[in-house]
């Protein structure tokens, strides 16, 4: 039984590899490949998703993504690639993670990796109140 490796980042919490099979940590240093990278976040990590929500807090446009590969504003919170970014070229996975929410994603890049990050989403029930309110939405 061949095992699946998971690569998932937590936004404020520090990395972590799941191994499927018999759930034991693995470092960073091992050579062990990872069929895929998922990412959980709040705006740090986020890579567009908020493009695809009515919200206020949205990173598509200038000067956001200057420094980014085309120089187009992706909905990164960021003035080039993310952490996440990185992490994924250095596996070796692809350039940059595309948002979950993207409606144009392929059926190869959900396998290899996603965002599911979200600008605003975060352990604070205060960001959500606070970004709730300022979208002109009601708080519940």
């Amino acid at each position: 039984m061949t095992s699946f490796t998971f690569f998932v980042i937590f936004v404020h919490v520090s990395i972590i590899f799941f191994n499927a099979c018999n759930a034991t940590a693995r470092s960073i240093t091992t050579s062990s490949k990872f069929p895929a990278i998922l990412i959980f976040g709040d705006s740090t990590v986020d890579t567009g998703n908020n493009n695809y929500f009515h919200t206020l807090l949205k990173a598509n446009h200038y000067p956001y993504g200057n420094d980014f590969p085309g120089h187009i504003p992706t909905g990164r919170f960021s003035n080039g690639k993310l952490v996440p970014d990185f992490v994924a070229s250095m596996l070796g996975l692809k350039q940059s993670i595309p948002p979950f929410r993207d409606p144009n994603l392929s059926d190869h890049e959900i396998q290899t990796g996603v965002s599911f990050a979200s600008a605003g989403s975060g352990y604070d029930d205060l960001t959500t109140v606070v970004s709730k309110s300022k979208s002109g939405v009601e708080p519940s």
